[in-house]
């Protein structure tokens, strides 16, 4: 009865019982359960004061337009000292809402950015038009 019952273990660590004979009939193999990546701790640095002016006119205009987010959305803002945001300019601030949906922790990132007087543009795309227009010259996006 022992040789009959074999134990089959997954990536995560979870043991479960099984006919050997039944899960070769039906074809069935152990899965690999796909674990999300662990968020590393956001540090906290030490920011220019520019990104500190963009950051206060952010949050008021968030505040005159009212709490419409949920609170399963977390946001997190990043400026031009993130290796991802390096190409921003001074002031400029770059903002991810991370929306969470369906059963499996599964969701989107919106990303946003901000110039120094508040205005929300949608994509990298809308700030570099930004840019040429106010004629700044940007020699490596």
């Amino acid at each position: 009865m022992a040789s009959s019952n074999t134990v089959m273990k997954a990536e995560n660590g979870q043991s479960s019982s099984s006919s050997s004979s039944s899960s070769k009939k039906r074809g069935r193999q152990a899965r690999t359960i796909l674990a999300l990546p662990q968020s590393r701790p956001h540090q906290l640095k030490e920011r220019s004061p520019l990104t500190l002016a963009t950051l206060q006119v952010v949050r008021e205009r968030a505040e005159k337009r009212g709490k419409r987010t949920s609170l399963a959305v977390s946001v997190r803002h990043f400026d031009n000292t993130d290796i991802n945001y390096d190409w921003l300019l001074p002031g400029w601030v770059a903002e991810e809402r991370y929306v969470p949906s369906g059963r499996k922790g599964l969701g989107r990132i919106y990303k946003y950015y901000y110039d120094p007087t508040g205005h929300m543009y949608y994509s990298k795309r809308e700030v570099l038009f930004a840019w040429s227009k106010m004629n700044i010259i940007c020699l490596d996006p």
